[in-house]
C-alpha cells in the first residue's frame, strides 16, 4: 500500500492537483480571517534599501507564511527534492514565490550556489533552518553558512492564529483554520559573524523569541 501511495504522490499530475488544493485552502483561510502583521517595517526597510536578506522560519510554520512574503522584490525559497517538497514547491509557486530545489547540507553545493547568486542579485531567500527532517526548531548549519558567505542578515518570521491545530508531526505543523484571527511576527534581524556557534545561539534565541511572541498574541 505504501509503495502504491508513493507512486501516486510522485506523479506530477497528482502533485499539481494537491498543490492547487493546498493553495486554494491557504488563500481561503487568509481571505476569511483577520490578520495583523507585527514589525512589518523591518522587512520594508530592507526592501526599500534594496538590501538582500534571508527570511528564516520553522518548518512547522510553512502553511500560511507564503501570504506574508508578497513583496515587490523576488522571493525564492529553498525546498527539498523529496516528493513532499515538490508539492510544497508547486503550492508556493501559485503565490509567485520561486523555488530552489535541494538542501544546504554537504551534498547541496548547487543549491547553495544558486542561493548565493540570488542574494547577490538583491533578492530575498526563504529558508526553514530545521527542515526538511529536523531536529524540530533547531538551527542547522546551512542557514549559518549562507548568511556568512553572502554577508546578509537573517530575519526571523513566525505566525500563529486562533483557533489553530498543531498536528502530531515531526515539525509540530501549525494548521490554520478559516474564519480565524491570525498574526505574522517579524523578529529582530541577526547579522552574520565568523563564529558559527555564537551565530547559531543568537539566531536560535531570535527564532524562539519570534515564535513565542506570535503565540503570546493570543494568550489572553
Amino acid at each position: 500500500m505504501k509503495t502504491i501511495l508513493g507512486k501516486i504522490l510522485r506523479n506530477p499530475i497528482t502533485q499539481n492537483v494537491l498543490a492547487f488544493i493546498a493553495f486554494t485552502y491557504i488563500k481561503f483561510v487568509f481571505m476569511t480571517s483577520r490578520w495583523e502583521f507585527k514589525n512589518r517595517e523591518i522587512f520594508e526597510a530592507y526592501i526599500n534599501q534594496n538590501k538582500p536578506f534571508i527570511v528564516s522560519f520553522w518548518h512547522g510554520h510553512l502553511l500560511m507564511l507564503a501570504c506574508a512574503l508578497q513583496w515587490k522584490v523576488s522571493v525564492h525559497m529553498l525546498i527539498s527534492n523529496h516528493r513532499d517538497g515538490k508539492i510544497i514547491s508547486k503550492t508556493i509557486n501559485h503565490f509567485g514565490i520561486q523555488t530552489i530545489a535541494g538542501s544546504t547540507n554537504k551534498k547541496g553545493f548547487e543549491a547553495a550556489r544558486q542561493i548565493l547568486q540570488v542574494l547577490k542579485q538583491g533578492h530575498v531567500i526563504g529558508i526553514t533552518p530545521d527542515g526538511p527532517r529536523g531536529p524540530t526548531e533547531k538551527i542547522s548549519n546551512g542557514v549559518l553558512e549562507l548568511a556568512r558567505l553572502a554577508q546578509v542578515d537573517v530575519i526571523p518570521l513566525a505566525y500563529s492564529c486562533k483557533p489553530m491545530k498543531r498536528l502530531h508531526t515531526w515539525d509540530k505543523f501549525r494548521f490554520a483554520k478559516p474564519f480565524s484571527k491570525g498574526v505574522f511576527v517579524v523578529g529582530a534581524p541577526v547579522a552574520p559573524i565568523d563564529d558559527l556557534e555564537q551565530l547559531r545561539t543568537t539566531l536560535q534565541q531570535a527564532m524562539d523569541k519570534t515564535a513565542t511572541a506570535a503565540d503570546a498574541f493570543f494568550a489572553n
